[in-house]
């Protein structure tokens, strides 16, 4: 196998999943897709999963088999009570039934097996892709994995299968660990310990691979070794380790199931796919408030509508002085927040404007009228220096037209509004 000269080290995943009888019938309608999770099944590939091991019935027989071994230890049970005379006994577990063979623990009696390894080490292998036949390293992990499987759990692996029909290859197994349990009692007097009884049990522990995560983790590392795989990271040896330096040690890592993982996935890609429609939308929105904003200026220049807004009823013509009449503008582009915003800035903008050239002109105009009064005070001080040295009788009359000079004159002058002029006063005296 040319695996082992392989440059990059993929590890060979195992983990293991807690089951209870009553988990069976659930598992069984996922593996022949007709229930639970099945998003990420590949409907075109489904016929290629095959059984490895156990009857295409085999949930059936263990759930017949756990019937079985519940209905024998009851009947042991009251069997046993019965010999030592424990009538009342006997009177309340005919009241209770059959218990289950198996301790109460929240992962359950029974485990699901997953065995796996990358989806890159499977498609290094290009034989399938190019029509050489299989995947040789598809068919040599499923073979030893089928050997591991046997090896460590012998009989009690009920049922193993081979899924083609999802991302990666990989191989589910099922457990039923069946144990004979003895049921011991010790002699008060002498401290015997004599074995009185015995049970059939459903117990996980039996298995030191699912005891001890390390022990299970070396031994598959070592099994497909062959393959060029290794055994995953060494996660409570590192954690020993760095509490041993007074390091932090690593997270926990916790297993999310795949169907988890796809929710979650989901969940995320649904949100971004929220956030980057709301962005669109908001970008479609500039984009149409921008195009009312140009058709509005293009209307303006154009002549087709007034600062208000407004369209203009008469035909201008063209900005050039040419026959051709303006374009109307759409109704899409006056009715659009972009054309209203454009129309207020405009209309805001050309009040500003029109005050602003008002209070110009207003400076103007003053300063005019202030150069000219300057003019004309020039004019009534030469005709008052004249006119003293002419006679008396003259200088009255000019006197009298001087007075009503001055009144105009200081209704033109605005530095001369709610003040008298005392210079002017003493000319009226001439």
């Amino acid at each position: 196998m040319d695996g082992a000269n392989i440059e990059k080290r993929y590890p060979v995943v195992l983990r293991f999943e807690g089951l209870s009888p009553s988990d069976l019938g659930g598992y069984e309608a996922h593996r022949m897709r007709k229930g639970g999770d099945l998003g990420h099944i590949d409907r075109e590939r489904g016929g290629r999963n095959r059984r490895l091991i156990g009857d295409e019935d085999w949930a059936k027989q263990a759930l017949a088999e756990i019937d079985k071994i519940r209905a024998g230890n009851f009947a042991a049970e009251l069997e046993s009570l019965e010999a030592r005379k424990r009538k009342k006994d006997v009177r309340r577990r005919l009241a209770e039934g059959p218990h289950d063979p198996w301790r109460p623990t929240r992962h359950g009696p029974m485990r699901e097996v997953i065995l796996t390894a990358n989806k890159e080490w499977f498609d290094d292998d290009l034989s399938e892709f190019l029509g050489e036949g299989a995947n040789p390293r598809v068919e040599a992990f499923e073979r030893l994995a089928v050997g591991w499987l046997k090896h460590q759990f012998g009989d009690d692996v009920i049922h193993a299968r081979a899924d083609l029909d999802e991302q990666a290859y990989h191989i589910h197994a099922v457990i039923m660990p069946r144990a004979t349990v003895e049921m011991t009692r010790t002699d008060k007097t002498t401290g015997e310990t004599r074995t009185i009884a015995t049970r059939q049990m459903l117990q996980p522990s039996k298995f030191e691979v699912i005891r001890d995560y390390e022990v299970a983790q070396d031994s598959v590392g070592e099994w497909f070794a062959e393959l060029g795989l290794v055994r995953g990271e060494r996660r409570k040896q590192a954690i020993r380790d760095a509490l041993s330096d007074g390091r932090e040690p690593p997270a926990k890592r916790r297993h999310v199931r795949p169907a988890e993982w796809r929710r979650h996935e989901e969940k995320r890609l649904a949100e971004k796919a929220a956030r980057l429609e709301k962005r669109k939308r908001g970008l479609e929105e500039r984009e149409a408030e921008a195009d009312g904003i140009i058709g509005f200026a293009d209307a303006v220049a154009e002549g087709t509508i007034d600062e208000k807004g407004q369209t203009v009823s008469d035909d201008r013509g063209r900005a050039d002085g040419g026959s051709e009449p303006s374009k109307p503008v759409g109704r899409l582009r006056i009715g659009s927040a972009g054309f209203a915003r454009a129309r207020r800035a405009f209309l805001a903008a050309s009040k500003r404007f029109q005050r602003r050239a008002r209070k110009q002109a207003e400076a103007r105009a003053a300063k005019q009228v202030e150069a000219a009064v300057a003019d004309i005070k020039q004019a009534d001080q030469t005709i008052f220096d004249i006119a003293a040295q002419l006679p008396a009788h003259l200088r009255e009359r000019i006197a009298q037209s001087r007075r009503v000079l001055t009144a105009r004159i200081m209704s033109l002058d605005p530095s001369s509004k709610g003040r008298g002029d005392g210079r002017n006063a003493d000319r009226d005296r001439l």
